[in-house]
This record gives structure tokens, sequence and C-alpha cells, in this order.
């Protein structure tokens, strides 16, 4: 029986670091996507935060002058903006969580390992 539970924690282990790869790979493919379309719009992800300040600046303005077209233009920008700084930090927490499911997924081989040696 301990055998058995033994291969079980370890294949759990390596489905864990499997994931974590898996999550890693990704979120870096979808970075370099989601900084080339930036690069495209003439940002970069240094200026992300200034443009973004900027909009919500202009949005504030134009609410305050009343000029239905401001609003409307500072207010798509600041949603467009803030959708590719949501997308960001998304994708960095992603591929925080795929390091931690390898971590996590070495963790239980390593006390898989530990429970088929010990019996």
């Amino acid at each position: 029986m301990k055998n058995f539970l033994s291969i079980l924690v370890a294949i759990i282990g390596v489905v864990c670091v499997v994931f974590g790869v898996m999550f890693i790979m990704q979120a870096g493919d979808n970075k370099t996507t989601v900084v080339g379309e930036l690069t495209a719009s003439g940002l970069t992800t240094g200026t992300l935060n200034a443009a973004y300040d900027q909009a919500k600046a202009g949005l504030e303005q134009a609410t305050t002058a009343k000029s239905v077209e401001g609003m409307q233009s500072a207010g798509w920008q600041k949603a467009s903006l803030g959708l590719a700084k949501s997308n960001l930090e998304t994708i960095d927490f992603v591929q925080k969580s795929g390091i931690f499911a390898i971590v996590i997924g070495l963790g239980f081989v390593l006390a898989g390992w530990g429970i088929m040696k010990k019996s």
C-alpha cells in the first residue's frame, strides 16, 4: 500500500511540474504578444503607466468641461490602457504560479521518493 501511495504522490508531483512548465511557457508567449502590440501602438511597458495616468487625467478634464467627445475618447484610451496593464499583471501572476507549481511538484516527487525509500 505504501508503494502505491508513493507512486501516486510522485505522479501528482510530475503532473504539477508539467503544468508549471506549461504555465511559464504560455505566459512567455502571451507576454511577447502583448508587448508586441504595445510596441506597434507606440508604447513600451515602461511608458504604459504614464500613458494610463495621462488618459485618466484627460478623462477627468473632459468630464469637468462636459465635453462628450473628449469623454468618449479619453474613456476609450483609459479602458484600453487599463486592459493592457491588467493583461501584463495577469501574465506575471501566471508565470509566478508556474514557478510555484514546479516547486510544489518537485516537493511531491521528493516526498513520493522518500515514502518509497522508507518502505
